[in-house]
Parts: C-alpha cells; sequence; structure tokens
C-alpha cells in the first residue's frame, strides 16, 4: 500500500539575487522528479529567508518554477526579473542632508561633552562619526514599492490568509535582537511583500526596514535555515535548497583568476569585498552543518533533503549581483546541476519520496531547460 501523504516544507536560503537565481534553476529541475499529482506548487509549507523569500512567496501563489525561469531566460519583466534602478536607488537627499548637518551635529557633540563634563578622547572620533551617518548604502523603500507594485500588476497574493499554503518569512528585530516569523499567526497582519523586504535588509548594505516601529535585519543575519519553524509546525519531508557554499580553492584542481594580475591567486588576491563574501560562505556552511545534525538527531522521523551546489563551484562566486547575463547563467547552471545529482541519487531519493506518500519518475530528468541551455552540463557533489 502506498504511503499516506506527510507534512511537506520546500526552504529556500539566502543568497543574494545569484542565489535566488540558482534557486529557480533547481527547484525547475526538482520538479522533474516528480510524478504527476506532485510538484514545487503542491507543498504544505514554504519557508523563504532572505532573497529565498521572493521565490518561496511566488511558489506558494502558486506560480509555477518553470515559469519564473522562462520569464528570467527571455529577460521579462517580472517580480523576480528586476533592473537596478528597481532596487539599488541611493537616496542621495539623505547623504547629502547628512552631509549638511554634519558641522552642527557635531558642535552639538561637543556642547553635550562640555554639558556633562567628560573629557574627549581623540579615539572616540570615528566613533562619534559613524554615529551622524546612515545605517546602510542603500534603503529599501524601492525594493518594498517595486514588489508590492509587482505583486499587484502581476496577481501575485500580498496577503498571508489568502495563500492556500503556508509561508514564512523570518526576519531579525534589530533592537530586541530576536527573531521574528512573518506569516505566523502573531505576525500576518502585513503584505508579504513588506515582510520580504524586511527579511532581505542585509546589514550595511541596505538599512534596516522599519515596520510599526521595529527595525528589521535580514533573516539569515542568525541562523541559516530556521528548520524548527517547518518541523514545530508539522513538516515530516523537508526539502532545502542552499545556494550559498565557500568555493574550494584548491591550487591542484582550479584557478581562481586575480583580474589586475592575470594569475591564478588566492581568495585574498580579489580584495575585501571576496573574502568577505567567501567568510559568510563558510560561515553558513558551518550553520547548515550543525543545524541537519542537531535536527536529524532530534527529529529522526523527519526527512531533510538539501540540494545545493558543489564546492567547486565558480560560476556562483564570481557574479556580479545585477547582470542579467550571469542571472540567466547561473539558473541554468543550477538546473543543470541539480539534475545531474537527481539522476545520480534517483533511487535514494525515490525511496525518501515514497515514504512520504509523494510517486517521482525518471521519465523527465533528462530534460531541457524551458527555454534551452547555454552551458554544459556538469555535475558536483552537492545533493545529500
Amino acid at each position: 500500500m502506498a504511503a499516506a501523504r506527510s507534512k511537506t516544507a520546500l526552504v529556500l536560503t539566502g543568497g543574494g539575487i545569484m542565489g535566488a537565481a540558482y534557486e529557480i534553476g533547481a527547484v525547475t529541475a526538482l520538479d522533474h522528479l516528480f510524478a504527476r499529482g506532485f510538484s514545487s506548487r503542491r507543498f504544505d509549507i514554504y519557508l523563504g529567508i532572505s532573497a529565498g523569500s521572493v521565490i518561496a512567496a511566488l511558489l506558494a501563489s502558486r506560480i509555477p518554477a518553470e515559469g519564473l525561469f522562462s520569464a528570467v531566460c527571455s529577460n521579462r519583466r517580472s517580480v523576480f526579473n528586476w533592473q537596478r534602478h528597481d532596487i539599488y536607488q541611493p537616496d542621495w537627499r539623505v547623504l547629502f542632508r547628512t552631509l549638511g548637518e554634519l558641522p552642527r551635529k557635531l558642535l552639538q557633540v561637543r556642547r553635550n561633552y562640555r554639558q556633562n563634563r567628560w573629557v574627549f578622547n581623540p579615539r572616540d572620533l570615528p566613533h562619534l562619526l559613524f554615529e551622524q551617518f546612515p545605517a546602510g548604502v542603500f534603503s529599501l523603500e524601492p525594493m518594498q514599492r517595486y514588489l508590492c507594485r509587482a505583486f499587484s500588476a502581476e496577481g501575485v497574493c500580498d496577503d498571508f490568509a489568502g495563500l492556500k499554503s503556508e509561508l514564512y518569512i523570518p526576519a531579525y528585530d534589530l533592537d530586541r535582537g530576536t527573531r521574528v516569523v512573518f506569516g505566523s499567526p502573531e505576525h500576518r497582519n502585513l503584505h508579504i511583500c513588506q515582510a520580504i523586504t524586511a527579511s532581505c535588509a542585509i546589514p550595511l548594505f541596505f538599512r534596516p526596514y522599519a515596520i510599526d516601529g521595529h527595525s528589521y535585519v535580514d533573516g539569515s543575519s542568525g541562523l541559516i535555515t530556521h528548520l524548527d519553524i517547518a518541523i514545530e509546525r508539522g513538516a515530516r519531508l523537508i526539502v532545502l535548497v542552499n545556494p550559498r557554499v565557500p568555493f574550494d580553492n584548491d591550487p591542484e584542481r582550479a584557478c581562481l583568476p586575480v583580474l589586475s594580475s592575470g594569475r591564478c591567486g588566492s581568495v585574498a588576491d580579489l580584495g575585501i569585498l571576496f573574502v568577505w563574501e567567501q567568510t559568510q560562505r563558510i560561515e553558513a556552511r558551518e550553520k547548515l552543518r550543525l543545524d541537519l545534525g542537531y535536527y536529524r538527531q532530534k527529529h529522526p522521523d523527519v526527512d531533510i533533503v538539501v540540494i545545493e551546489p558543489g564546492s567547486d563551484e565558480a560560476l556562483l562566486f564570481f557574479q556580479g549581483p545585477m547582470s542579467s547575463l550571469a542571472r540567466t547563467q547561473v539558473m541554468h547552471h543550477g538546473y543543470a546541476l541539480t539534475l545531474a545529482e537527481l539522476r545520480e541519487n534517483y533511487q535514494r531519493l525515490a525511496d525518501t519520496f515514497a515514504r512520504h506518500g509523494i510517486a517521482t519518475t525518471t521519465t523527465h530528468l533528462d530534460a531541457p531547460p524551458p527555454e534551452g541551455d547555454p552551458l554544459l552540463e556538469k555535475s558536483g557533489p552537492g545533493m545529500r
């Protein structure tokens, strides 16, 4: 007899715009694994963290992953396929106003020191200057306006209560230092586009996003997977898509090109931004390992399937975040990598999904991507 259908969850972690592009490719490939009766639009729970919250919200609204894939391939305007000016708009008025008010603010600081009889230490000056500037380079207001308009124009559900599936989007309250789960009963009285914006507030890059007097930052600031949300709500089969893994720069197997010299080099040779990105990926990997070990031991009845690229996938490390060509390449790459892994690990995956009442098939595991694949198919150790 076929097993009864378990409660299922699809978890999409953060990784910026390129990470979301990889997730579209991976989920499109994943749909080829399922037999009729189930797809990426039929999970019971969707959990989206940071940039993954955009894709999770669209899938929870029953938008097919293949449709997102085609929209990016053809460079059609869509909720995900935004342009640079839709998101990144420096707030020059705030910057110029801050610079203009800087002398007055410093005089106020001087008066405060004198009134309180504090002794000024020159080493305090950098800290005092940082206090006068905004808490991030970009404002998230353009992103919030764009998402809300796009959701309305394209008929995407913007109300947690209007979804047929459960959708959860975590972020962190900056002042309280606590996690807030948008979509939970106590935090669902807001637009989904607002929750997405709050979860995407990457510290330093974006200013914290304010909702009802609270400032929120990126949902990846603390936990990476937030698997406890899905488990506590009854999920017994979890598919986790994680695009952010550190690059393995083994000089015997890879060449990391340094543009200024044209030679192979170390991550440190690429400068501060790449060092920061690599350290963030290392931290994400270690947190993911700890999470998986903990939840698999504490909840042995819960199956967690992880889809992620291999550590040798340099393409996902070097892409400009707003390049439409790069997004298309990363998305195709994610599709090809995932499809190869599904074929290689089919029997184990089929057994896992069968335990939860979901039928699989090999019929479409050689299918080309919706709009053709410009990249050579490549396999990597990305699924476990």
